[in-house]
């Protein structure tokens, strides 16, 4: 396990070291040979026969082959086909199509990585993409970009027109002799159809297009997600009136662990000049969960799929000082300064389904200088008293009790994402209160108003842990996978009667793009290089908020099925995580980090 471990912070620490590995057949049919070198003679292939630099793979009247590049690429080949792989490096891969017909898949690729596919007439050079090729070898080809984006340029110039083309998705260009100008046009539905049916060599040709249609519906739903990648700004502005650009951005689609689809988008902006905010923003077409899918989960009490989902989280850090503008120059002020935060708060929300009011989960910390001189979630926080840690929690809607002033569940979550509240346990114990701190004004009325519920509550010494073996529940027969379910007992308004009692609970995975919950192994046993392997690796968390069940024996037995919020079924948080925004502040501010270590 040592040897794994440290064969994977290598891995991290030395991408530009990795070594390359060998293009290989995954499957075939009929006659199929290969060459292994560019001098070397032809010969019968097999399933798994790797493929070097320089070697290549053909074809008969009757065959058909799939080969699995290093990144995960595939290539299908179809009948009367020649394909030579010309270049074959860490970042660095080069296809050459010598004549016959190919379908290319290339996921996303690392930073700096390049793939592309040579005909005798052009490069083609790819990114996240999937595309049909086909070439006769006097040069004549034609191209159809299936999804992704294809960056074509002729080996001989045209007489006339451009020799480099940008050709996106549904989009194509033929070639009838080299040195002639290209057409460029649409794809038609019989070329896509053609494009997306069933490759895989033996299939009979009467069976290509079972299940095109609902692979077609699948397609159709992840360009409708890459489209609202475009407007996750505005979506991100209706939730929480945020105005500011963003400075980093990332976004993927995939599967949840419960098999819905999600669309991923991550920001981190400055709302002012002195503040930093990440966001996290999670959109389900349809959502719909079946329980935990192992032993040791908590209750969904909700029956049916829910649509249009959408859950959120901001972490929001408030700094003493102003930041620079460009986050590049970052490492050096906060090494140069004496920079401290303010305050910061998480807050993970989910818009109920109806539109009315907003279920979340909220904590925070606040900046105590003198001999404490640290960041503190106690009491404190909203002017109470107790040592333990604040969670503030509860369905948030429009407060319309003042009509002259209205405060909306949007701008509610705001003020508790910058701490503008207070105890207000002279109501009802745990209840808050708005406090404005720009006027010094206090709104004397509860968050949420009459249809709204909102608590705050402190953690008392009670909680759950499935991967701690001293927990009576600990889940032993794991095997690797990588999943933990915890819950943490709180006091609302620090009270300790079991009346007042809730239960935060929680269930996190770490999930590949397909749902699938990943293992040890999946991790520390990979040959896949490190940014591969973040860009096929995510975390999902589950929140709930769970009465207290006096009679249960253990602390997982105490959490009670029924839900604090909702008596009409039950609210969770379900957030699926990605490390796609945290690689790209890496790579923005590593020049800057580098230049400092010299």
């Amino acid at each position: 396990m040592r040897k794994n471990i440290l064969s994977f912070l290598l891995l991290v620490a030395l991408p530009g070291a990795v070594l390359a590995n060998e293009a290989r057949i995954l499957s075939m049919s009929g006659n199929v040979e290969v060459r292994p070198t560019r001098e070397g003679q032809w010969a019968p292939a097999s399933e798994n026969t790797e493929i070097a630099e320089g070697g290549a793979i053909r074809t008969g009247a009757d065959g058909a082959a799939i080969m699995l590049m290093p990144n995960k690429s595939k290539v299908w080949l179809k009948e009367s086909t020649s394909l030579e792989v010309e270049q074959r490096q860490t970042l660095a891969s080069r296809l050459a199509l010598m004549f016959g017909r190919i379908k290319v898949r290339v996921p996303h690729l690392m930073r700096k990585e390049k793939f592309e596919v040579r005909t005798p007439a052009a490069v083609c050079a790819v990114r996240g993409t999937e595309l049909v090729l086909g070439t006769t070898e006097d040069g004549k080809m034609d191209l159809n970009v299936l999804f992704g984006e294809v960056k074509l340029k002729f080996v001989v110039p045209a007489e006339k027109g451009p020799s480099d083309f940008y050709i996106p998705q549904g989009q194509g260009l033929s070639l009838e002799e080299k040195g002639k100008p290209g057409l460029h046009a649409l794809l038609d539905s019989r070329t896509i159809r053609e494009g997306l049916e069933n490759w895989n060599p033996g299939v009979k040709p009467e069976d290509r297009q079972n299940g095109l249609k609902q692979k077609e519906n699948d397609r159709a739903q992840l360009r409708e997600y890459a489209l609202t990648a475009a407007n996750a700004d505005n979506t991100i502005k209706t939730f929480l009136n945020i105005v500011k650009d963003s400075d980093l951005e990332a976004g993927r689609t995939l599967t949840d662990v419960h098999g819905n689809l999600v669309r991923v988008d991550q920001r981190m902006i400055r709302p002012s000049a002195d503040e930093v905010m990440f966001l996290n923003l999670v959109k389900r077409p349809v959502y719909d969960s079946q329980g935990a899918p192992t032993a040791g989960g908590f209750a969904y009490n909700v029956s049916g799929p829910i649509t249009d989902r959408l859950d959120y989280m901001q972490l929001t850090l408030n700094m003493n000082q102003d930041l620079p503008q460009r986050i590049e120059e970052w490492p050096a002020f906060f090494k140069d300064n004496t920079i401290k935060p303010e305050y910061a708060t998480f807050i993970r929300a989910n818009r109920l389904s109806d539109n009315n009011g907003i279920f979340f989960v909220a904590q925070g910390s606040k900046y105590v200088g003198g001999t404490t001189d640290k960041l503190v979630s106690d009491g404190s926080l909203v002017g109470a008293s107790g040592p333990g840690d604040v969670m503030i929690s509860g369905v948030i809607t429009d407060d319309t009790s003042d009509p002259e002033n209205i405060i909306t569940a949007v701008e509610g979550l705001n003020k508790i994402a910058h701490l503008g509240i207070a105890d207000n346990s002279s109501v009802s114990l745990g209840s808050l209160k708005y406090n404005d701190e720009a006027d010094l004004k206090t709104y004397d009325k509860t968050i949420g108003g009459d249809s709204g519920q909102v608590l705050w509550a402190q953690s008392l010494n009670s909680s759950y842990d499935s991967n701690n073996e001293s927990d009576p529940n600990y889940i032993a027969d794991r095997g690797d996978k990588l999943f933990q379910y915890q819950a943490k007992l709180y006091g609302i308004g620090g009270d300790t009667l079991d009346i007042n009692k809730v239960w935060l609970a929680s269930e996190n995975y770490v999930i590949g793009n397909g749902g699938d919950i990943k293992d040890v192994n999946d991790l520390t046993n990979s040959g896949t290089d490190p940014f591969t392997l973040l860009k096929n690796t995510a975390a999902e968390s589950v929140l709930y908020v769970k009465n207290y069940d006096a009679s249960g024996t253990t602390p997982y037995g105490q959490v009670a099925a029924s839900d604090k919020f909702s008596s009409d079924g039950g609210y969770n948080v379900d957030l699926v995580f990605i490390p796609d925004l945290l690689v790209a502040a890496v790579q923005r501010i590593l020049p800057a980090i580098t230049e400092m270590n010299k």
